[in-house]
């Protein structure tokens, strides 16, 4: 008896202090890589939680020809359903309906893990949603402390998850038959108390 009133106490305290926990705001940047690639290259991105909109920036490394680090910006809102798609060198933008798309459907594993040291959740894509003969496995790992409320689950063109169950995703793999593995992990974290700036469209003309 004591032990089930202790299992009580531990699932009430510990689904209260997620319901009062604060919809994160801030930026998260991930590392893109192919492991086994042979080239070895490695892209990264940035992504800004603000208040109901998100904002996604990939920063593409420079060619042979060019030194230049190219930089793409993308911000979805979620209060008028638009993508901003915004060509940073032209300091111009265009606007288009958000797509709502959710290429894969995650289920809770109820299994841990984690991504430089904070714990997640471990989800994986049903199996009916993806080429089995090519992939093995399509899982991403979901934070267990960093949520983004009002936003259930979000995929960024409706392709790559970053907010499932209300949880930001710090890791996506997709792992292919012969084992070769495309990897979007996370590398750093940072709270803010006023991301407003990030999301600003001044100095940039409509394309």
């Amino acid at each position: 008896m004591k032990i089930i009133f202790v299992i009580v106490l531990f699932v009430f305290f510990f689904s209260n202090s997620l319901f009062s926990q604060q919809s994160f705001k801030g930026i998260v940047k991930y590392k893109m890589t192919v492991i086994s690639a042979s080239d070895g290259r490695t892209d990264s991105m940035k992504v800004v939680f603000g208040n109901n909109k998100i904002k996604t920036v990939f920063f593409l490394p420079s060619t042979k020809e060019n030194n230049k680090v190219i930089t793409k910006s993308y911000i979805d809102n979620f209060t008028d359903n638009t993508t901003v798609d915004i060509d940073d060198e032209a300091r111009t933008y265009s606007i288009s309906a958000l797509n709502r798309d959710q290429l894969y459907k995650f289920i809770n594993t109820n299994k841990f893990d984690a991504v430089d040291n904070k714990l997640c959740y471990t989800f994986e894509a049903d199996k009916a949603d993806f080429d089995n003969n090519k992939y093995q496995k399509i899982e991403c790992l979901a934070s267990v402390d960093f949520l983004y409320r009002g936003i259930l689950n979000y995929f960024f063109y409706g392709i790559q998850p970053i907010v499932i169950d209300n949880r930001i995703v710090f890791d996506f793999t997709t792992t292919e038959k012969d084992g070769k593995k495309s990897k979007i992990f996370l590398y750093e974290i940072k709270a803010l108390e006023d991301v407003d700036a990030e999301f600003s469209l001044k100095g940039l003309n409509v394309k």
